[in-house]
């Protein structure tokens, strides 16, 4: 089972987000059944600051299971590289694969330094999707394969081509049983090709839902976590209110 969180944008001024953080971890370690991982997907900061990552690791340090991160548009790779010691260079992209109890966990980078909207280097998904073709897998991502009908967010998506070369090699990868992600900051369901995408909104603002607008406006919406958990075979995602 892995609990997914998303999009902490924690600041350092003020400190509320990283209070929303922390609630949503008290929400994980209340769960009856403990995960056996938790994945952040992405924007853990708001401006990829040290001490901003200081508050989110800080947070997260409450979660006995392993904590797997990724980097979102508003992060810095090489300071949330430092900040929870994972490896590799300072530059490279933070792209891994993880045994999650009964599930496998591939993590994307989709970031570009700079750049708000998101590319996908799809081979290096291809050789760890090949590297274990048995195994049911979760690929999380920050920006999500998917539109949402929100201008405003769409257009700082993913890639289109990086989209349609996804949806190609999910379907020769049936393993992969959901995609998962961030950035929207709303939470909301699609598919590409046959696979369902979870979007996750944020853990404290959340993006007002109108197919017109052009320019984000944040609401002090319920935040909540998503658990993916594999019943008889088949994963069930379930979203839980924070």
């Amino acid at each position: 089972m892995i609990v997914q969180l998303s999009d902490p944008h924690v600041g350092t001024e003020p400190p509320r987000d990283a209070d929303a953080l922390a609630a949503a971890v008290r929400a994980v370690l209340a769960l009856p059944q403990a995960p056996d991982a938790v994945v952040v997907t992405g924007d853990l900061t708001d401006h990829g600051a040290a001490a901003e990552y200081a508050e989110a690791r800080d947070a997260l340090a409450a979660l006995p299971m392993p904590v797997h991160v990724l980097p979102g548009n508003h992060d810095d790779r090489a300071v949330l590289r430092a900040a929870f010691g994972l490896d590799g260079g300072a530059a490279d992209p933070i792209a891994y694969a993880a045994v999650c109890g009964d599930l496998r966990l591939v993590v994307c980078d989709t970031t570009r330094p700079g750049a708000a909207d998101g590319r996908l280097d799809v081979p290096w998904l291809a050789e760890q999707l090949a590297a274990d073709p048995a195994t049911p897998t979760i690929v999380a991502m920050h920006h999500p394969p998917a539109d949402t009908g929100i201008p405003a967010i769409d257009r700082i998506g993913l890639l289109a081509a990086d989209r349609r070369a996804l949806a190609g090699l999910l379907e020769r990868a049936p393993q992969v049983r959901r995609v998962i992600a961030g950035h929207v900051h709303r939470s909301a369901l699609a598919t590409i090709g046959t696979t369902p995408v979870v979007m996750l909104g944020g853990t404290r603002t959340q993006l007002r839902l109108d197919f017109g607008a052009d320019v984000f406006e944040m609401l002090e919406q319920p935040p909540l976590l998503a658990v993916h958990r594999l019943v008889d075979g088949e994963l069930v995602t379930h979203l839980q209110p924070v």
